[in-house]
């Protein structure tokens, strides 16, 4: 999500957890409507004070529904590294961590798969798991070459390169191969190698 869709979001947020807190202090009698605001916008939460008891505690449950589902989406923007560029760990040690950036990677294995005939355009997804690194590849390609060959030639290079460039072992990789252009599947474009 970019900064100004964040930035909307915590401000949208905070007002809807306002107006839900209002809306509830006075549903329960905490404050009155004009402890809360000035004259004549006082009036719009004089209705929540003559609830009847059905009504009351519809208002009560939605706002704390709206309440928690506010905090959430809050704390999920304002979290630490939220915002963050995915990075994977190479090796921590005494002198502290060294981490790679996964676009990075993702680039790496693209320029590495753009040097073998046949390969049009690539994107890459990286994974850990317990195993060492899973390596998802898609990879539009050239309709006169075989898949078989190909596939099994981006394997062996994109492990080499991964494995060199990270010290770490690569379980896995995937390719997945067509001949039409790669669609935007997960709102990156695609890598294009040649």
């Amino acid at each position: 999500m970019n900064i100004l869709n964040r930035i909307l979001v915590i401000i949208g947020s905070i007002v809807f957890l306002v107006i839900i807190g209002a809306i509830l202090l006075v549903t329960t009698g905490i404050l009155t409507p004009q402890q809360l605001l000035v004259s004549p916008w006082d009036l719009t939460l004089i209705a929540f004070t003559q609830l009847g008891s059905p009504s009351w505690w519809s208002v009560i449950a939605s706002g704390i529904g709206l309440a928690i589902f506010s905090v959430v989406l809050l704390f999920l923007e304002l979290r630490p590294g939220s915002s963050k560029e995915s990075k994977l760990l190479v090796k921590k040690d005494d002198l502290g961590e060294v981490t790679a950036a996964m676009t990075s990677i993702q680039d790496l294995a693209s320029r590495e798969t753009g040097n073998i005939d046949g390969v049009m355009e690539s994107f890459a997804q990286i994974r850990e798991s317990p195993e060492g690194l899973q390596i998802d590849c898609r990879l539009s390609v050239d309709p006169s070459v075989s898949i078989s060959d190909l596939g099994r030639q981006v394997q062996e290079r994109l492990k080499i390169s991964i494995e060199h460039y990270l010290g770490r072992p690569v379980a896995e990789v995937h390719v997945t191969a067509q001949v039409a252009p790669l669609e935007n599947k997960h709102n990156q474009r695609p890598s294009r190698v040649r």
